[in-house]
């Protein structure tokens, strides 16, 4: 089954509502929500999927020991496709989770039947936080221009319990030309956050966990030691789920989370954390609250720390 879209699929955003908490927010230049929900998706399955194409872009840290492509093979939801984020990405970069080229990008997506106007829902499976590597392909995909794109909130796990359909059969596909549309604005590199330092156009959000931010805790990157760029505010990003949920919060919680940080969501904001994954969490929530043009400084704290000077960080351990 390839994944071509329809030009129908604007007509879907404001059916992704049902009695479950779901942030109603859509897509800037589509109608499609950022959010659908597992009944949602389910009824859509049950009506042929009109133009839906579900990808599974699941990622684990290195230390979980977790092979996510295996782990699809063995079980995902029907008729869903595997996006391979460790692939779809700059292999060329010793960073962990840098961008791909356009052209990657387009390869990868195409091979799975994704055309420009097909309406793309991803999921993950992270049974602790509900989602884990969504945000991150969902920001990809707004990278290189695509705005149907939708996150299945609270992911596989939240399927699963639900006792919805999986199977292991890999759906057949028909590869697509796809077409990308690099938006620079919505991806910062090294020098402009340097630059950023003395002429204050944005402010610089970390979404990491406080204890590495602060210097407190390991990175769970060998050589990388913890801290944070200096004049940076800290937003850990699994203040953006609801841990009973695990769902995404509401953009009125979001919008509380930001202020209580001292954020002002109508100015400039940048975001960065470890790799580059979670940082889309923060940049998904400030969309949640419309604020649509947040990027990420894709070489994250990883990069900062072995290529910037020791005087712009803080709290580094000894």
């Amino acid at each position: 089954m390839g994944c071509q879209g329809s030009k129908t699929t604007a007509k879907f955003s404001h059916q992704a509502e049902n009695n479950e908490q779901t942030n109603t927010m859509t897509n800037k230049a589509s109608d499609v929500p950022v959010f659908v929900s597992t009944e949602w998706l389910s009824e859509k399955m049950k009506d042929g999927g009109g133009g839906v194409c579900i990808v599974d872009v699941s990622w684990h840290m290195p230390q979980a020991n977790r092979d996510p492509e295996a782990e699809y093979k063995d079980k995902h939801i029907l008729g869903a496709h595997f996006l391979n984020l460790s692939d779809c990405k700059d292999k060329s970069s010793n960073l962990e989770m840098m961008l791909p080229s356009p052209d990657d990008f387009a390869k990868c997506v195409g091979a799975l039947g994704i055309g420009n106007d097909s309406h793309v829902v991803v999921y993950d499976n992270n049974a602790k936080l509900g989602m884990f590597s969504a945000p991150r392909a969902w920001y990809m995909f707004r990278v290189f221009g695509h705005d149907k794109i939708s996150i299945l909130n609270g992911g596989f796990p939240k399927w699963v319990a639900e006792d919805r359909p999986t199977t292991s059969e890999v759906p057949d596909v028909d590869a697509v030309t796809y077409s990308p549309c690099f938006r620079a604005n919505l991806v910062k590199d090294r020098a402009d956050v340097e630059s950023n330092m003395s002429e204050n156009r944005y402010t610089l959000l970390d979404a990491r966990p406080p204890g590495r931010f602060n210097g407190e805790d390991p990175e769970p990157v060998p050589n990388i030691k913890s801290g944070h760029v200096k004049g940076s505010v800290n937003i850990p990003f699994p203040k953006t789920l609801d841990g009973d949920s695990k769902l995404f919060k509401e953009p009125n919680q979001l919008k509380d989370i930001f202020s209580d940080a001292g954020i002002d969501l109508s100015q400039p904001l940048t975001v960065l954390c470890g790799t580059g994954l979670t940082a889309s969490f923060l940049v998904l929530a400030a969309f949640s609250c419309g604020k649509l043009d947040v990027p990420i400084y894709d070489g994250a704290w990883m990069e900062w720390f072995l290529k910037s000077d020791p005087d712009t960080m803080e709290g580094v351990p000894e």
